[in-house]
């Protein structure tokens, strides 16, 4: 148990997960509310539970502090080089960043109370806080633990730990040595009183106590570490080597051996470092830390074929560390190992995604490229290529969930159909590389977006048209197509009861203008307009300012908006529609599912702009929606979303629109069971309702995630 580690640490270099608390909210976020209702209020402002991120390699703790701290941990003041600010992780996974007062006031009593009966709990706790520097505040639940735990060698291990860098050296020491009354031959003792004699000074005293820890235990994470530091500093690089052999000679040991190989890369004697990694695999293979040392040395010497024969056939997530598992992702890029890079790093989110996920982030792309880069080139537009019509006349979160007409609210025989067509980009705008997805995106997600909230907000119901080409893949016209032309497209009846909305994109470098026109079918006359301009960080402020303008001429109130959500918020939420958009064409053959890339980013994307406005409850329908569309259409990347689907679910209320739908999402993430959980309560709630039953006659026939 490495409580003593000499070794600095830098924040953020991933803790173990078996050293990173987790727990459920102190109070739940506001749940979806039931289809048809008010927005729900604003809870009260209260802290999420959170679970700290930084700390150091598995079983690793806080460097020591320096010498000289005051004597009394309660007297101390607080140290100007003490964190301000704490990182953590909430329910959901995403990174907050907190005040260090706040944290401690609101997050960190709240944890240590929901675990302060669980031993192996509290110690989490406290050890992550100590990585946080937050020792003074974890002085009574370590005391605590030496209440509740059985095991003295870690509770009293943890205490002096606590005492130490409350800056009580002497509390410490008191406690380091009623653990060798208790338990004689303590590494763990040892090493703890080593590292007090040399922030003391006595250098000594401090190498012995380290030495007699290497008797007892020859493979003590903290003892060799501080050790062979504590000789270093001494010896130099010239006596390193004869240092690292000393402890080598001990019986039994291999961690040494680990600090031996490692010199030898760095001296460019690679055969000598395979040999030693080869011995140590065979003897210690199952030990957490050793695939991370043998790994990420193989990786800064660039010693791929040893990364591969070594490492890789190794490595299990959810077993090893993280940091093994992305030195070998590193490893499948530079060597272009798409299909087992793609296959490591869906086993990476699935294990490790709510701790590393913006270190894991950049592999999707590098992989989703190499991937595509093996298709062959889609065939060049013909020159009078056909344009054909792709119709939603549902809102988009539609797709997926199986028709749940209960969802929407429902129209009376008067509602007429406002068809909302894909926006015309004027024009040939110069964009730079990579900007051009983004101006596709907005022509689609300004009907999606439109069409939605007229179902929503209005007597009638939406339609939105998209501009597919023939041969498969999105179309961008350089002109609206005449509305008299539209409209002879319909039926006669459908004519009648038609308002059909045209609009025009036009862009002059990051200034973009929207216009659109509303024309009646029946009476061939156009009946309102609006139009809004600026710089693409205003998309919401515009998107707002063009319903307002427009809603009286398709039925809605005048200068209407939503009732939550701010301009960046709306703005998110577009492109949520957007990019929802390529997973339900893809869904429909209507786009080659080969050539879809970047469904992890979207799912990020819908999953973080649901949380980010969770009183808008179609921000969870859309998230639900995508991953039910992507399990339809065989990505296994909806199953990394477990955790927080999971979450959402325990949080919703049995009447509330997630609680209902529940069936459909968390089939898709492969968590049926806690659906079948929950199935009586929320059927009770529905009341026998025969469209809901009917619905979910549908949705439970549906294929659960492999």
């Amino acid at each position: 148990m490495g409580l003593f580690d000499f070794l600095k640490k830098k924040p953020g270099e991933g803790a173990s997960p078996s050293n990173s608390p987790s727990t459920n909210p102190s109070q739940p976020a506001p749940a979806p509310a039931p289809a048809g209702s008010a927005p729900a209020p604003t809870p009260p402002a209260s802290s999420p539970a959170l679970t700290s991120q930084s700390g150091g390699q598995p079983g690793s703790q806080p460097a020591s502090k320096p010498a000289g701290q005051p004597g009394n941990a309660a007297a101390a003041a607080p140290k100007s080089d003490e964190p301000q600010f704490v990182e953590a992780t909430d329910a959901f996974g995403r990174r907050v960043r907190m005040s260090r007062e706040e944290y401690t006031k609101n997050v960190l009593p709240e944890l240590v109370k929901a675990h302060g009966s669980d031993p192996d709990r509290l110690a989490a706790v406290i050890l992550q806080a100590l990585r946080d520097g937050l020792a003074r505040e974890m002085i009574a639940p370590a005391n605590r633990l030496t209440v509740i735990d059985k095991d003295p060698e870690r509770c009293l291990s943890v205490l002096a730990v606590v005492q130490r860098d409350s800056g009580d050296l002497d509390a410490a020491e008191f406690t380091l040595n009623e653990l060798l009354q208790k338990r004689p031959d303590s590494p763990s003792a040892r090493v703890g009183l080593a590292m007090l004699a040399d922030q003391r000074g006595d250098v000594e005293r401090c190498e012995t106590l380290l030495w007699e820890a290497l008797q007892k235990d020859p493979n003590h994470a903290d003892a060799v570490h501080g050790y062979l530091q504590v000789r270093h500093r001494k010896v130099g690089d010239e006596g390193h080597r004869a240092e690292i052999e000393k402890v080598v000679a001990l019986p039994g040991t291999w961690r040494a051996q680990l600090w031996l190989a490692r010199l030898n890369l760095l001296q460019d004697r690679v055969p000598e470092a395979e040999a030693i990694y080869r011995d140590v695999l065979d003897r210690a293979a199952a030990e957490p830390d050793v695939l991370v040392m043998i790994s990420g040395d193989l990786a800064r010497a660039n010693q791929t074929g040893l990364i591969a024969e070594l490492v890789a056939p190794r490595f299990q997530p959810g077993r090893h560390h993280p940091q093994a598992g992305l030195v070998l992702l590193q490893h499948f890029a530079q060597t272009q190992q798409e299909e087992k890079g793609a296959a490591l790093l869906h086993q990476m989110h699935l294990y490790y995604g709510h701790m590393i996920g913006d270190q894991l982030q950049p592999f999707t792309a590098e992989f989703d490229r190499m991937r595509l880069a093996k298709l062959p080139p889609p065939a060049p537009m013909p020159p009078n290529a056909r344009v054909g019509l792709y119709r939603l006349d549902r809102p988009v979160w539609y797709a997926g969930l199986e028709d749940p007409q209960w969802l929407l609210p429902p129209k009376g025989p008067e509602a007429k159909q406002i068809l909302v067509m894909s926006l015309a980009v004027d024009g040939q705008p110069s964009m730079p590389p990579g900007r051009e997805d983004e101006l596709g995106r907005l022509t689609r997600a300004v009907p999606l977006f439109l069409a939605e909230h007229v179902w929503l907000s209005t007597p009638h119901r939406g339609t939105a048209t998209l501009t597919m080409a023939e041969q498969g893949g999105w179309a961008v016209m350089g002109r609206p197509w005449p509305e008299e032309q539209l409209a002879s497209q319909l039926g006669d009846q459908e004519r009648q009861n038609t308002i059909l909305v045209t609009g025009v994109l036009r862009v002059d470098g990051e200034n973009r203008r929207i216009d659109l026109w509303a024309y009646d079918c029946a009476t061939k006359q156009r009946v309102g307009h609006a139009a809004a301009e600026g710089p693409m960080q205003d998309i919401g402020k515009m998107m707002l300012q063009l319903m307002g303008e427009l809603w009286p001429s398709l039925g809605g109130p005048k200068n209407h908006k939503p009732p939550v959500g701010d301009d960046n918020f709306w703005a998110r939420y577009l492109d949520a529609l957007g990019q929802h958009a390529a997973l339900v064409v893809t869904q429909s053959g209507a786009m080659p599912r080969e050539r879809l890339y970047g469904e992890r980013y979207i799912l990020q994307w819908l999953q973080s702009v649901a949380l980010q406005e969770t009183r808008w409850q179609p921000g969870f329908w859309l998230y639900a929606s995508a991953l039910c569309v992507m399990n339809q259409i065989g990505s296994v990347v909806p199953k990394e979303h477990g955790r927080v689907v999971a979450e959402l679910f325990r949080q919703s209320p049995p009447n509330s629109a997630f609680a209902l739908l529940g069936a459909c999402p968390l089939r898709a993430v492969g968590l049926d069971a806690f659906w079948q959980q929950r199935r009586p309560e929320i059927l009770k709630v529905a009341g026998g309702n025969p469209v809901y039953t009917e619905w979910l006659k549908r949705a439970e026939a549906t294929k659960p995630a492999k």
